[in-house]
């Protein structure tokens, strides 16, 4: 049978009530262990370790997440996957207080190691089987709202962490971490996944290697022409959107001298956006003109790069930049949104329940490899000009490339049919 709209919209509350809880528990997790490892090493690198992690793990998994998550039933790898990430943290809290110094930088590495592993296999896991838990009108509402569970996460959770580290210390972080997870769980085995009426065989015995495997992915990624541009757009908006990343704390607080106050009102004003953008997307009708959208927000990040770049270059005032600074990076922040939103949900009314694993997971893993190439670029140029010109040239580049790619697709509208499949309930 088909699942229900009914059945959709609690699905939807479940599915969102974990994502903030998970989010927001996991954030300040983060934050914390950012701040324990600081004061126990005394090294920089303790709030960037996830980032030299993270991209590692993900590329290794690249192939057998993607075949894992098309062999077997999603809702076994997403409880398996996150008991895992429960087990290791207990182990990991177990463990921790017998090292000193540096010497705790042993255990995070492998605890955040299998953490990600976790993380990817339920990232890939969750994004495949989105047609398992609502139907296809319903799958907008999901993305959208889910999205800006996370934003609401992201934009608070550093703020509640910083002030509780203090009061509580770092054992509590782990212990709040622990319940998001448990709660997680038990949210997620309530949760009803309509698999299709032919079953997967998880326990058959396959001759093709995992590679093979793989390449069937790779096959419907090249062949899709629309899609392949959606995922070369990706990269190349997360290396571009490096600008921000890096030259925003550069310039604000090294080449302007406004403070680490005025720093965090621009972070804020970005996440603040990618929240709205989202509310606004989950309460709009069905998105259909998706080219059309994406060539807007494109236009949109472009303009607001160039503005920031202009308004460094103006020497302005440290209110100025709080306000004017702040509703650019907002507007960039809802362009995002409106971007990434989209995409999702074109992947995931595109791509075949059988192969989104592997296209999910090879999507994922090139986002990974742009997001450090750009940091190191723009890490590099800023280091050479060390002011605005960086954000100009950026938006006009944005700016140039949506003008020359765009219109090739611009008549590309979302997919609208529902899968008239059987379905049948666990």
């Amino acid at each position: 049978m088909k699942i229900s709209n009914h059945e959709s919209n609690v699905q939807i509350l479940k599915d969102v009530s974990s994502n903030l809880i998970s989010t927001f528990c996991g954030d300040m997790f983060s934050f914390a262990l950012g701040l324990m490892l600081l004061h126990a090493t005394g090294m920089s690198l303790s709030f960037g370790l996830s980032m030299i992690i993270m991209p590692i793990v993900t590329l290794i998994g690249l192939v057998p997440i993607g075949n894992l998550v098309d062999t077997y039933r999603h809702k076994h790898i997403l409880v398996i996957s996150l008991m895992v990430r429960i087990i290791a943290l207990v182990i990991y809290a177990i463990t921790i207080g017998h090292f000193n110094g540096t010497g705790k930088l042993g255990p995070t590495i492998i605890f955040l190691a299998v953490n990600y592993i976790s993380v990817n296999v339920s990232n890939s896991g969750y994004t495949a089987s989105v047609h398992e838990l609502v139907n296809t009108s319903h799958i907008q509402r999901l993305n959208s709202l889910s999205q800006a569970a996370s934003s609401f996460a992201s934009t608070f959770s550093p703020v509640i962490a910083a002030s509780l580290y203090v009061l509580v210390g770092f054992r509590s972080f782990i212990i709040f971490q622990l319940a998001a997870h448990s709660i997680a769980l038990i949210i997620l085995v309530s949760m009803h996944f309509h698999y299709a009426s032919t079953p997967k065989k998880e326990l058959s015995v396959s001759h093709e290697s995992q590679l093979g495997k793989f390449k069937l992915g790779l096959q419907y990624l090249m062949s899709h022409k629309f899609l392949r541009y959606l995922i070369c757009v990706a990269l190349f908006l997360n290396f571009i959107f490096a600008v921000t990343n890096v030259g925003l704390p550069f310039i604000v607080v090294q080449h302007l001298h406004l403070g680490n106050l005025t720093l965090g009102i621009l972070n804020s004003a970005d996440a603040v956006g990618m929240l709205a953008g989202n509310l606004i997307i989950s309460m709009a009708p069905e998105i259909k003109q998706l080219a059309k959208i994406l060539a807007t927000t494109m236009c949109v990040i472009g303009f607001a790069l160039c503005g920031i770049g202009g308004l460094f270059i103006a020497h302005p005032s440290m209110w100025t930049v709080r306000i004017i600074g702040a509703l650019m990076v907002f507007s960039v922040g809802m362009s995002l949104a409106f971007m990434n939103t989209p995409f999702g949900i074109y992947m995931q009314k595109t791509v075949p329940t059988s192969l989104m694993g592997r296209v999910s997971s090879t999507e994922m893993s090139l986002n990974m490899i742009s997001i450090p190439i750009g940091t190191v670029f723009y890490s590099f140029i800023f280091q050479l000009f060390p002011n605005g010109i960086v954000f100009i040239v950026s938006g006009i580049l944005m700016l140039g490339v949506t003008g020359l790619t765009m219109p090739t697709f611009v008549h590309t509208q979302m997919p609208d049919q529902d899968e008239d499949v059987e379905m049948e309930k666990e």
